[in-house]
């Protein structure tokens, strides 16, 4: 089979859900991912985060703030999130965004926190995680108004129209977008639709474990050995062989992250 690599997890998360360890997940992993990218979401997820790299040669790491947590950014956060994004096995400055699904009052909040973070990541080079959650008016127009040229980005587990997947990969030629076991969901038309005009050069897998475990496991604690099963998914949208789609998905993965 060929190496794969899971862009978009979240290990902590995984062992809260599933009531198990990841070693002991890892331990029975077979096939194993090469690489898997754990994103820490608020600060109180730091720590955990900078654990995982010693543990598992495998892991790489991102770091931000998601807009569900807006409320424990504060400036003070700037200087040790700049200190993290220079680590040598981070490769990625988020998940950050927008995130308008619940209908909270915060979006002026959460508009100027994701466009400060932004900044932060653009500044660092490392590659940025998106997550734009029923917002696409507002991030397209933070992303027109950021200076993106020559950084990467994954929109990641995306979950919009087809229309707003062709106005994200028109931002820029390194933006990819991330497709998770949503894409083998029956009533996710939209989203399977939006991966058939994604370019087979501009897609990236992800499991966004433990969340959207793929059919036939949906309902149960996704993990990062779970992405072969979202390329079989993938694939027949596109009308490849999985494993073709594999390794195009594989060396989207290393140059986006550079792994």
């Amino acid at each position: 089979m060929t190496p794969f690599i899971d862009t978009h997890c979240h290990i902590d998360t995984y062992e809260e859900m599933s009531g198990t360890s990841f070693a002991e997940l890892w331990k029975t992993l077979d096939p194993k991912p090469a690489a898997f990218i754990h994103s820490a979401c608020s600060p109180k997820e730091f720590e955990y985060a900078k654990t995982l790299p010693a543990l598992y040669p495998e892991a790489c790491c991102g770091y931000g703030v998601h807009p569900h947590y807006i409320d424990e950014y504060t400036p003070e956060l700037d200087a040790p999130l700049n200190a993290l994004l220079q680590l040598p096995r981070t490769v990625a400055c988020g998940e950050i965004g927008l995130d308008y699904h619940y209908g909270k009052d915060n979006h002026e909040k959460q508009k100027k926190v994701f466009e400060h973070l932004l900044e932060i990541g653009i500044r660092s080079g490392k590659a940025i995680t998106l997550h734009l959650r029923e917002a696409e008016n507002d991030s397209l127009a933070i992303l027109k108004n950021a200076h993106l040229k020559n950084t990467k980005i994954h929109v990641h587990c995306f979950t919009s129209t087809p229309e707003f997947a062709e106005q994200l990969l028109a931002l820029s030629d390194t933006l990819y977008i991330g497709f998770t076991g949503i894409i083998s969901f029956k009533n996710a038309d939209n989203v399977k639709e939006a991966a058939r005009r994604v370019p087979l050069e501009r897609l990236v897998l992800e499991t966004d474990a433990p969340y959207l475990a793929p059919i036939p496991f949906r309902g149960k604690p996704a993990h990062p050995g779970m992405i072969p099963i979202i390329a079989e998914h993938l694939a027949r949208i596109k009308e490849v062989e999985t494993e073709l789609l594999m390794e195009i998905c594989l060396k989207n993965s290393k140059t986006l992250y550079g792994i």
